[in-house]
């Protein structure tokens, strides 16, 4: 359902904080992230998820390091569907989504340190998991297979809701982090928008356990302005919106810099069961 005026004008709407948008998350992947038929009882993630391990599995890649985990998508329903012989690691910048990464681990009865990389200087619990990425030299080893999606790149900086966005040359700096824990012969897979202008748009998604979520992406000046507004189950209780910002960073700027940083296979295609608005890379590091 579409509507360009944006959500519905609400009488109690309040600005809500980092942590409720966090734990509200969880419930926008599922609205974003619908299945591929109204009969399959299940968000659409796994569909993602599913290709995602096509990928691992085609490049012989066993040891996987998402540096973008968030709340836990996809690596903890890798870490759950892939062979035991399978290290899938996580980590993330924000500590309020490596607190809902660890409860969610918890929920699924998966021991934290099973997805906990290596990190001397900070040895076990949920700090292990907090790392920025210009801090990934701090995570001992080297990976098969680095991971970093969900357009997390163009929200660099910005994704706790301050902040000015990332210049290009930062999140090139950003990216040769990422391949500096990719070993000889490995991959990093990265996404972005196909385009700096994403359409601008404002429709409702079906979420679970709520009425809706409306959703709101347009152009400011050199930003993109992503707005979210809850729509509470119970009528009468006040909505929830939260706003960020994002550079214009798109996936042929992010080849632009992979191949100034040598690697091979900096083509952008488009991923099966991936938003249509996102390419993705998934680059070799010669071996």
């Amino acid at each position: 359902m579409s509507s360009p005026g944006g959500p519905p004008h609400v009488e109690r709407e309040v600005r809500g904080s980092h942590r409720q948008f966090v734990e509200l998350y969880e419930r926008y992947l599922d609205a974003v992230l619908p299945p591929a038929s109204r009969h399959y009882n299940a968000s659409g993630r796994w569909h993602l998820v599913a290709s995602i391990a096509e990928e691992l599995l085609s490049r012989g890649a066993l040891r996987v390091l998402d540096c973008a985990a968030g709340t836990g998508f996809p690596a903890l329903d890798l870490a759950l569907t892939m062979p035991g012989n399978y290290e899938i690691h996580c980590c993330d910048g924000d500590p309020a989504m490596v607190e809902k990464l660890a409860e969610r681990a918890s929920q699924r009865f998966m021991p934290l340190s099973r997805v906990t990389p290596s990190r001397p200087r900070h040895p076990g619990g949920n700090d292990a998991l907090v790392v920025d990425w210009i801090d990934l030299g701090q995570i001992a080893g080297h990976y098969d297979y680095v991971l970093c999606r969900g357009n997390a790149l163009a929200y660099a900086d910005t994704w706790t809701g301050g902040g000015d966005v990332a210049t290009t040359l930062r999140i090139a700096d950003y990216l040769a982090m990422m391949v500096h824990k990719v070993r000889p012969g490995g991959y990093l897979h990265v996404d972005a928008p196909w385009d700096a202008e994403l359409p601008v748009v404002s429709h409702r998604l079906a979420a679970p356990g709520l009425r809706a979520i409306w959703e709101h992406v347009d152009i400011v000046e050199d930003r993109r302005k992503w707005m979210v507004s809850v729509e509470p189950q119970t009528k009468g209780e006040p909505w929830l919106t939260f706003t960020r910002y994002s550079s214009l960073l798109t996936i042929h700027d992010v080849a632009i810099a992979l191949k100034e940083l040598r690697l091979d296979d900096t083509t952008p295609f488009q991923l099966k069961h991936e938003r249509a608005n996102y390419g993705t890379i998934i680059a070799r590091k010669p071996g």
